[in-house]
Formats: structure tokens, sequence, C-alpha cells
């Protein structure tokens, strides 16, 4: 049986949006609690999460409209093959376009950039640069020989 004041259980294994806890009808005092951890604006964690890049991304995502995961962490939630130095990154990259206002959150890297409608999709719910777009590693790079 569920703890009347526990968070539902969504919430409770990855982070997400203050949107959509209040959608599930969390209020804000149960947000203020030690089990909940503020990350940046509008985004929540419960605080005995593991980081796994996915849920992160997802919550991101879901925080920022107009933007849309990219770069290395693109790269890495499509499992494409990328160097050693940058196969197990847990960076999160977003990207924006320059009509809105440059991403600052903490933990974020942020990137202003000029991109086509068609250079981003939805994928599991979450806005991403499309391979095209994403990081073209010379052919040298590919080599399995690392």
């Amino acid at each position: 049986m569920q703890k009347q004041d526990s968070l539902p259980l969504p919430l409770a294994a990855a982070p997400f949006t203050f949107s959509s806890a209040m959608s599930s009808g969390v209020p804000l005092s149960r947000l203020r609690r030690k089990d909940v951890i503020n990350v940046s604006r509008g985004l929540y964690r419960p605080a005995g999460w593991d980081f796994d890049l996915e849920g992160a991304a997802r919550a991101l995502s879901a925080a920022s409209p107009g933007a849309w995961i990219s770069h290395v962490t693109a790269a890495r939630l499509r499992c494409q093959l990328l160097p050693p130095w940058l196969a197990d990154s847990s960076e999160l990259h977003l990207s924006k376009p320059r009509s809105l206002p440059s991403v600052r959150r903490k933990g974020v890297i942020g990137h202003t950039v000029l991109a086509r409608e068609d250079e981003t999709e939805l994928v599991d719910g979450i806005r991403l640069s499309t391979p095209a777009r994403g990081l073209m590693w010379p052919a040298s790079c590919r080599s399995t020989t690392w």
C-alpha cells in the first residue's frame, strides 16, 4: 500500500517538471520536502534517483519549450558511435533558436543556434537534433580500432 503523501509512481522514479507534478495533483508544499530535489527552474527529481541520461534529457526537454536535446547528448541517446572520451559523457546539451533567450540552467550546456524545423524531431517524447544535424565525425573517428 502506498503512503498517502508519497509521490505518484512516474514522479517517484525519474526527474519531472513542475507542470507534470501539478497535473498529477502534487501540491507545491510536497515538492519542498527532503525527498524531492529542485534541480533547476521547473525541474525536480526524487532524492534517491540514480542518474540516467534518458530520464534527465526527457525532463529537460519537457521543461524547455522550443528547445531540443543536441550535440553529444543527442548522439548518445541515439546510440551513435562516439569517440571513447565522449562515449560515457553525462553532459546535457540543450540547443535553442536565436529567437529564444539563451540557456541558463545548472548542469546544462546551452547552445544558441540557427536551425530549420526539419532539423529536430520528437523521439519517444524527447525533442532531439536529427541525426543529419547531429555530430558528424570524420571517417577516422568511426574506426573500431580504438
